[in-house]
């Protein structure tokens, strides 16, 4: 992201905010009222166009993708974006909308369309998500997979979040269609769709909008932390300058929480199952002596083709960890489970800093960093590993392995 949109997403934000308690103090009125919406909807078009943006009062229309639903389970996260719009300008990351996959629609079940103002057909794919649109109605719903997926974005991207099993994803589904309040005429359906996106709650009302609701993203959070405390917020509860306190898309999606199932540019059949881990550090400069104490360690790192882009797989992770002087720190984390194409390279970047507290500057040591054009010569021929690598003032034991189906477990137990 250019220093330029960041700072204007940060204005952004701040400017969304205010609306928020603008449109309270001009109607005297909740959130929820349609004139507070039109009265929003009105100042964030003039801005766009201040700025030459592209604009459409809605989240959805906004591009065609060919992401199939294909081996994916209900519980699995959808993001999607369309570069260039108003929207992926608003929102940090390459992303600006989150749906979840709810599965095909049972025999006897009762469904609505919100785009569409039906009940959906008996075996029609079909997902849950919070959004605004004249036509499909303010807050929560269901849209079928081929409108609310297929017909939305440029770019679609399917999450799958670790640490669980298909029972429990499904939880999280049930937990999400739970918080709908009914009603047939499918505008809106449920909850209203929350503005404030600087914050991020569970299950109360925002204190910057005032709304009892969720935005799409934090939808998708709401339910995996509630239900089994899984926090796909890489900033947790710390504040962002891109997100503040709330949750974009990019941020499920660049959560080590998740990994990528399959994007509307490839699926798993183009793909090979690849693992890296980073078994431990060994520190032999100690940059934060005494008397300032121990120093706080955290990595930073990334994977795939190192650029990001639709179809493409990067993740960031930063953990931090003490220790007092030089020696050894074992981190055993896993960095990367992904699926990565075929025809991409492979790269391996991992740095250890030190984080010093202002007014000193953090401490970086040498980066590892591998690149290999072609992934064919490692491919289902096991592990391989660096035994604590020597880069200077710091030594890295990274492992990694690459395979046609689901990789077990590693040598150093991950």
């Amino acid at each position: 992201m250019t220093r330029g949109k960041l700072s204007a997403i940060c204005l952004i934000l701040l400017f969304s905010a205010s609306l928020m308690f603008v449109g309270t103090t001009i109607t005297g009125t909740s959130m929820t009222d349609v004139e507070t919406f039109d009265d929003e909807d009105n100042q964030v078009e003039d801005f766009a166009k201040e700025n030459q943006i592209e604009y459409t009062p809605t989240f959805a229309n906004d591009g065609m993708n060919s992401l199939n639903y294909n081996g994916l389970v209900p519980g699995d996260i959808i993001v999607l974006g369309t570069a260039g719009t108003f929207f992926d300008y608003l929102i940090p990351g390459e992303f600006s909308h989150t749906e979840i996959f709810c599965g095909f629609v049972q025999s006897g079940q009762y469904i609505w369309d919100r785009d569409n103002h039906e009940w959906m057909a008996a075996s029609t794919p079909y997902v849950i998500h919070s959004t605004k649109s004249d036509n499909a109605g303010n807050g929560l719903g269901y849209s079928t997979w081929l409108t609310g997926v297929n017909e939305h974005a440029d770019t679609a991207v399917a999450l799958r979040v670790s640490g669980v099993n298909n029972a429990q994803r499904q939880q999280a589904v049930d937990w999400c269609k739970s918080k709908l309040a009914g009603g047939t005429d499918g505008n809106p359906v449920g909850p209203n769709y929350d503005w404030g996106w600087t914050s991020k709650q569970i299950d109360s009302t925002n204190r910057l909008s005032g709304v009892d609701g969720w935005y799409c993203s934090e939808l998708a959070w709401a339910a995996y932390k509630d239900l089994f405390g899984i926090d796909l917020d890489p900033d947790g509860n710390s504040w962002s300058w891109t997100t503040a306190y709330g949750i974009s898309p990019s941020d499920l999606y660049e959560d080590s929480n998740t990994y990528v199932i399959t994007t509307s540019d490839w699926s798993a059949e183009d793909c090979y199952y690849v693992e890296i881990n980073l078994v431990g550090v060994y520190y032999e400069t100690d940059s934060d002596p005494w008397p300032k104490g121990a120093g706080e360690m955290y990595m930073k790192w990334y994977v795939g083709d190192g650029w990001g882009g639709s179809g493409y797989v990067t993740k960031s992770f930063h953990g931090i960890t003490k220790r007092n002087g030089r020696g050894y720190i074992y981190w055993k984390k896993t960095m990367a489970s992904v699926l990565i194409p075929k025809t991409h390279p492979l790269k391996i970047n991992v740095q250890a800093w030190e984080d010093d507290s202002w007014p000193d500057r953090d401490d970086q040591f040498p980066a590892f960093n591998y690149w290999s054009d072609s992934m064919l010569d490692f491919v289902n021929t096991g592990w391989w590993w660096w035994y604590y690598l020597d880069v200077g003032s710091c030594r890295y034991c990274i492992e990694f392995s690459i395979s046609t189906s689901p990789i077990g477990t590693s040598p150093n137990g991950l």
